[in-house]
């Protein structure tokens, strides 16, 4: 090893291990970081597409049938029976 080599390193030449132990140990560490928060997001985002998944939503015929029901476009019976029909209940007895 020359001379000027040493004196720019400082006099002691150049040791991987002197330099950068803390930069290393900070990066572990932001990877780890990152890694918890990109799992912490891809199960959140599932757990979301579950709750918000087809079984979720009302269902559209439905709800055009409330709506029919509440306009007053059909009588309770009709109701009833289409609500029946679309599998959201029995239907109930005629009063």
């Amino acid at each position: 090893m020359s001379n000027l080599h040493a004196v720019w390193m400082g006099g002691r030449g150049f040791r991987p291990w002197d330099y950068g132990v803390g930069l290393r140990l900070m990066a572990v560490l932001m990877f780890c970081a990152f890694l918890a928060l990109l799992i912490v997001g891809v199960v959140l985002l599932w757990q979301r597409n579950a709750r918000s998944g087809p079984g979720s939503r009302p269902d559209e015929a439905l709800a055009t049938l409330r709506m029919r029901y509440a306009r007053g476009e059909m009588t309770r019976e009709e109701f009833l029976q289409a609500n029946a029909d679309l599998g959201d209940g029995e239907p109930a007895p005629p009063e």
